[in-house]
């Protein structure tokens, strides 16, 4: 049976949930996960995710598509958008907006040996793109690998791309040395059209450290934050820039466990985090508050509480939260859970009200 949603925000957080459910939830036993929402100009909501079968991953999955007309009370029936027999196949980084009708889908295949050690159990890799410019209607082919990395390469920031003050776009972007060997955070530049991606700029990067899950926001004073993961610690990382993503500040510890980060603004200017919580004795996916650019960040609840007992394991994860802005203190917002008994991983949506 699918897991009912079990949001537990506090009682002064700055975010309430009005609404929440399971989407496309069915009698068979499905992987569905890694969910990226976008909203276009009409209103319209695209979801993008990953769906294999289950109970344990076969490297079978494919990306889905659906939307919602109404803000996400009722949902399109998914349909595949990418798919590589043999392969896991899922959004690598998702939908990235690039404005009006125009999209980039960040796709990525992989496959899972769960024999291997480490934190992502990955033999094989591939990313790249399919472009839109009819809001999803329609998509071109995969285009050629992207790689900035000398092994793994992942756009890996929900909320990519920023647009710059000259009109190019910023990206956040992770990878890898070798096989989940030296996972490195930084940024990378595009056009507007969201090509010919730059050399990356690193922001966190150490021989005995990971840093990955990386996503950014502009501040209100202009500045950029970016928040990551660390994989050694568990403990989610920082850094400031000042200058449009050219330089960071040296990576600090926000004082929360957290990885898989989506940043969001709220409408007091404060800024929200949303990450799967690392701590063992609160599972789930986590929001914390920072009000001052980062420099103090308070834990305001749980938009998932899974509770200490879920089956924490490489590949049977919660998490990947996402967000997209409704307008008037709206936001909808999505997640993945971990598996249920039988082995179900479900996609939960969750509206939410921004009363700062």
């Amino acid at each position: 049976m699918p897991q009912h949603p079990t949001p537990a925000l506090l009682s002064d957080a700055p975010v309430r949930v009005e609404a929440a459910r399971v989407l496309f939830a069915g009698p068979s036993i499905r992987r569905r996960g890694f969910p990226s929402i976008v909203r276009l100009p009409s209103g319209r909501l695209l979801l993008a995710f990953m769906m294999g079968t289950g109970p344990e991953s076969r490297d079978d999955a494919a990306i889905m598509l659906s939307h919602s007309d109404d803000d996400g009370v009722t949902w399109d029936e998914p349909f595949p958008l990418f798919a590589s027999p043999g392969w896991n196949s899922l959004p690598m980084g998702g939908l990235a907006h690039l404005g009006g009708d125009r999209l980039r889908l960040i796709v990525g295949r992989i496959k899972v040996d769960p024999s291997l050690p480490g934190d992502e159990p990955i033999t094989d890799w591939f990313t790249g793109a399919m472009d839109s410019d009819d809001g999803g209607r329609s998509c071109s082919e995969v285009g050629e690998e992207i790689r900035l990395f000398p092994c793994w390469t992942e756009m890996y920031g929900a909320s990519n791309p920023h647009r710059l003050s000259d009109g190019r776009l910023l990206w956040a972007v992770i990878g890898t040395v070798g096989r989940d060997v030296e996972w490195r955070s930084g940024v990378t530049l595009t056009g507007p059209g969201g090509r010919d991606f730059s050399p990356v700029v690193v922001i966190g990067a150490s021989p005995d450290r990971n840093f990955a899950d990386t996503d950014l926001v502009r501040l209100a004073d202009g500045r950029f934050l970016a928040v990551m993961r660390e994989m050694v610690t568990r403990q989610a990382h920082q850094s400031l820039s000042s200058d449009e993503g050219a330089t960071w500040t040296p990576v600090r510890p926000t004082g929360f466990a957290g990885s898989n980060i989506k940043l969001f603004r709220l409408r007091s200017g404060a800024v929200g985090c949303l990450y799967r919580d690392e701590d063992p004795a609160r599972r789930g996916v986590s929001l914390s508050i920072t009000d001052d650019g980062g420099a103090a960040w308070r834990f305001a609840g749980q938009l998932y509480a899974a509770g200490p007992d879920a089956r924490h394991v490489p590949g049977s994860v919660c998490g990947y939260p996402d967000v997209a802005d409704l307008g008037d203190g709206r936001l909808a917002a999505v997640l993945h859970t971990y598996p249920d008994s039988e082995g179900r991983l479900d996609l939960q949506f969750l509206a939410l009200r921004d009363v700062s």
